[in-house]
C-alpha cells in the first residue's frame, strides 16, 4: 500500500484552490542550520502565488527570504470510533489537510500594503481596511510581506470515503460534530 492512498490523496486544484480559500491560516515550516522553524501565517491569493506577511522578530523571518516552505493547511479532524459504526472497524482519524510546497520571495511595502487591504476584503464583511488607515504605515515597518511561488500541492482528505456511503457520510457527521463540541469544551475552559 502507498501512503496516501490515492483514495485520500486530492491533487485537484480547483478542490485544492477553495480549501485554502475556506482555510487561509497555514503552518509554515521551514528548516535552517539543522534547525525546524513554524509559524503560523494566513495566505491570500494573487494569480497562482500565495501572498503573506511576517512579524520581523519571527525567528523565521531571517531565513526567509529565498528559501523553500511547507505550508500545512489545516480544514479539521475527528477520531472515529468504531462504536459509531454497524460493521467491524478500528478507531482512526479522520482529516482534512492540504500541503504546499514552493519557494518564498519578500515583497516590497507597495504590495505589502496591497496584500493587507486585499486580506482584509477576503476575510471580513463587516470592515473596510483603507490604504490610508494611519495604522498601516506604522505597521508595515514591523511586518515583512512575502509570496510563495507554488512548487507542488496535495489535499489529504481522509474522511472514511474506502468505507460505504453510508458509512461515509457518518464519518462526515462525526467530524463536524467532533470539531464544534472539542473547540466549544476549550473556549469554556479558557480563561484570562
Amino acid at each position: 500500500m502507498s501512503y496516501l492512498p490515492d483514495h485520500f490523496t486530492e491533487n485537484n486544484w480547483g478542490n485544492i484552490k477553495p480549501f485554502i480559500e475556506l482555510f487561509p491560516l497555514a503552518t509554515m515550516i521551514t528548516s535552517f542550520e539543522n534547525e525546524i522553524f513554524t509559524s503560523h501565517i494566513p495566505f491570500i491569493f494573487e494569480e497562482n502565488r500565495l501572498l503573506g506577511h511576517i512579524n520581523k522578530d519571527n525567528p523565521q523571518f531571517h531565513h526567509l527570504d529565498e528559501c523553500r516552505v511547507e505550508l500545512v493547511f489545516h480544514g479539521g479532524d475527528a477520531y472515529i470510533s468504531p462504536s459509531l459504526f454497524l460493521t467491524d472497524e478500528l478507531p482512526t482519524f479522520n482529516y482534512a489537510k492540504v500541503h504546499v510546497k514552493g519557494k518564498v520571495t519578500f515583497v516590497d511595502d507597495a504590495r505589502l500594503i496591497t496584500s493587507l487591504v486585499n486580506m482584509t476584503d477576503q476575510l471580513d464583511s463587516n470592515f473596510k481596511l483603507d490604504y490610508s488607515h494611519p495604522r498601516i504605515d506604522k505597521l508595515k515597518h514591523f511586518i515583512q510581506g512575502f509570496e510563495i511561488s507554488l512548487e507542488s500541492f496535495h489535499g489529504r482528505f481522509k474522511m472514511s470515503q474506502d468505507k460505504s456511503k453510508s458509512h461515509f457520510k457518518r464519518a462526515k457527521s462525526v467530524l463536524e460534530e467532533s470539531q464544534n463540541q472539542r473547540l466549544r469544551s476549550f473556549l469554556k475552559g479558557l480563561e484570562y
